[in-house]
């Protein structure tokens, strides 16, 4: 994990126009996510047996994955070291393990342990639950999801506003762990999914 001290060398590489557009990338992606959620949340009226609650939490989950801020866009040390230098002289990079395409790059791992999720989640795509499913437990547990999502989407905008540096990745990296304890795991059932759900989290731990 890198010290404090680290953390303010890198972020003091980082200028205020840089800073300001990944904030602006970060406001819209949340408010097109909220959107979005309000949409989704919608479709809980049909779900009506088994397999659509199993068919909804996939698509739940894999939209809540959709929606992580850990594209280039919104973050401030990829938006400066964009174009032909890109990553030359990063600072996330030098605290962080390397380039985010290293072996030993924090960020690079946390990517790995959400693409792995997310295959967990699309092989399960085609199966029905082995289980049988409460349908009111599991709608109750479905608009859970979407409200712990919905709250945790408010709180980045209100964090990512006035935020320094510093604070955008940290309001980042909560928002990730918010987004995590939402996704609906309980509903899913799976040993493999809540494995890669464990794994991804303490990756998250490394990333700022």
């Amino acid at each position: 994990m890198t010290t404090s001290e680290e953390r303010a060398r890198a972020a003091a590489t980082i200028d205020p126009e840089s800073l300001a557009e990944a904030r602006a990338a970060v406001e819209a992606r949340c408010r097109l996510f909220l959107r979005r959620l309000d949409l989704l949340e919608a479709g809980i009226e049909n779900v009506r047996r088994s397999g659509d609650v199993h068919r909804f939490s996939l698509a739940l989950s894999m939209f809540l994955l959709d929606s992580l801020p850990l594209k280039p866009e919104a973050c401030p040390f990829c938006v400066q070291n964009a174009g032909c230098n890109r990553c030359q002289g990063c600072g996330y990079a030098e605290a962080h393990g390397g380039r985010c395409d290293a072996e030993a790059s924090a960020f690079g791992q946390l990517i790995e342990a959400v693409i792995d999720l997310a295959g967990q989640l699309h092989v399960l795509r085609n199966d029905l639950p082995a289980r049988a499913i409460d349908l009111q437990d599991a709608g109750e547990g479905l608009r859970s999801s979407i409200e712990g999502s919905r709250a945790a989407a408010k709180e980045l905008m209100v964090e990512a506003e006035e935020a320094d540096v510093s604070g955008l990745m940290e309001a980042k990296r909560d928002y990730v762990g918010a987004i995590l304890d939402a996704l609906p795991a309980g509903c899913i059932g799976s040993q493999q999914v809540d494995g890669s759900l464990k794994e991804v989290r303490e990756k998250l731990v490394w990333y700022w």
